[in-house]
Parts: C-alpha cells; structure tokens; sequence
C-alpha cells in the first residue's frame, strides 16, 4: 500500500475519534501525522487509540454524556434477540433433555409456557389501565376537555400498533399451539421468551403518549406496572427454560447454550426497559393534582 493511500486510510481513522477528542485533539495529532511517515503500525496505534478513547470517553475534557435513543435500543435488541432464534428454537436435534426426569421436566414446561403466557396478556392488555383512566378524567372538571383530547391520541396510536401486534401474537399462538411451526419441548418452552420483548416494545408508545398528559400520567403510570409485572413473569419463565436446559446440558453443544443463555437476557433486558421507560416517563400520579379553584363557603 502506497505512501498516500496509507496517510488517508490514517486520516479516515482519526475521524472515528469521538468529536470531544477531535476538538480538541484532533488537529494537533492531524500535524504530528502529517509531518512523518505513515506505516501499518501508525494506524494500528491509531485505531487502539480511537478505541481507548471511546471506552474512556468521560476522562475527555469537554465530553458530553453518550445518549442512545430508546427506541434504537429496542429496535437493535429485538433484532438481535431474533437473530437468536434459528440456533435456540428451530434446530430440534439439540433440543432434549434426559427422559428420566419427566415429572420435574413437565413442570418446569408448563411453568415457563404459563409465565411467557401471561406476560404477554399482562403486555396486551396494559392499554386497558389507559381507558380507565381516560373515562374518569373525562367526568373531572375540568380536565375532561384535555382527557378527552389525550384519550384520542391514545386511541390514534393504539390502533396504529394494534395491526402489527396482532401479526406477533398470531404468529407466537401458532407456535404455542403446534399450528403452523412445530417446535420440541424445550422449543417451545422458549419461544415465548421470543414474542414477549416484541409485544411489550409495540405497546410501549401507547402508554407513552399517554404519560404526556398530567392528567393521564397516572394511567399512564398503571399500565406501566403492568408491564413491568409482564416482564418479571418473562424472567420468571426464563428461569424455568435453564431448569429444563440442566436436563440436558452435558448433551448441548456450546453454541446451543450460548445462544439461548443470550436470549434469555436480551429478552428479560428489553422487557425491563420497556416497563421503566413507561414509568419512568410518568412519575406522577393525576389524583394527587390540585383543584383548580378552592370550594367556596359551604352553606347549610
């Protein structure tokens, strides 16, 4: 590689610095680089350099806090939890578990399957929490203008996920019920684990434009602990997924228990995350509110 293609490749590697480092560094090392020969090993100490930056990016003078939006994180984590799933789910031949330990086996089964059950009704079903509380505000004066105008919105966007929702749960039934996809037993005791994270992150917005609203924010605040009870019971069921892997263990090959080891904390991460950012985004609760006007005198 030439002279003038190495000091670019060096250059392009000094963009990679995060903009603190570059402000403040950046041209000062642009000069030193410049100013000598450029080698292989000068864009390898560059590249570990760009590295140990990021990892120490808080020691930068001048750094700002590094901030991923909710939804890239949801969006990459559920990718990445279904890229999971062909090597945890859909390869039969390394899903099994000793038959001497039926009883135990069946048990833990029906356990994971129940919980991954219920969470995902507990995720369905946490809007509900949103109507309730829009109904009572309504009949408070006089917040049931504004109620009334949040509950639209609420209602605008719960109809605009409740189509992709519907194509997730009628894909995770077909799995629960062997209608479509087949799975083994021990298949099918994950494969809720898969579909709940899902659930949960497309219900997120509803209960988020709700929390925009004082006056809902307690609703809003509801339907957030029901998902975080929907999250508890998908860990919960993850539990029971490794009881049934300890059945088998000596008979999984490495890649099989790593894939599923990391699916199981993908899915109970991006579950818990969906629970906190609801309630994280309404910490206050519309009982509480003052009225607008004191009583006036009470007469007899």
């Amino acid at each position: 590689m030439g002279a003038g293609m190495m000091r670019a490749v060096a250059g392009a590697v000094l963009r990679l610095y995060p903009k603190a480092w570059r402000e403040r560094y950046g041209e000062e090392v642009a000069d030193l680089v410049a100013a000598r020969p450029v080698r292989a090993r000068t864009v390898a100490d560059l590249a570990m350099g760009a590295a140990d930056a990021w990892l120490h990016r808080r020691r930068i003078p001048g750094a700002r806090p590094l901030r991923l939006p909710l939804w890239a994180i949801l969006v990459a984590g559920s990718y990445a939890l279904w890229l999971l799933w062909d090597p945890a789910v859909s390869e039969p031949a390394r899903l099994s578990f000793a038959s001497a330990h039926a009883s135990e086996a069946g048990w833990l089964f029906r356990t994971a399957t129940s919980c991954f059950t219920m969470a995902a009704a507990m995720a369905l079903l946490s809007p509900w929490q949103l109507g309730l509380a829009v109904r009572a505000a309504g009949k408070r004066a006089p917040y049931g203008a504004a109620a009334r105008t949040t509950g639209r919105r609420v209602l605008l966007t719960a109809l605009a996920v409740a189509v992709p929702a519907g194509f997730v749960l009628a894909a995770y039934l077909g799995y629960v019920f062997d209608a479509v996809h087949p799975v083994t037993a021990l298949g099918g005791a994950m494969v809720g684990g898969f579909f709940v994270p899902t659930l949960m992150t497309l219900v997120l917005p509803v209960p988020l434009t709700a929390s925009g609203s004082p006056v809902l924010a307690g609703g809003a605040r509801a339907a957030g602990k029901s998902l975080a009870v929907a999250a508890m019971l998908n860990g919960i069921a993850w539990l029971a997924v490794a009881g049934l892997m300890a059945f088998g263990l000596r008979h999984s090959s490495p890649w099989f228990v790593t894939a599923v080891a990391a699916g199981a904390v993908l899915s109970t991460g991006l579950a818990a995350l969906v629970a906190w950012a609801v309630l994280r985004s309404a910490p206050h609760d519309p009982a509480a509110l003052p009225d607008p006007a004191p009583l006036g005198p009470i007469r007899l």
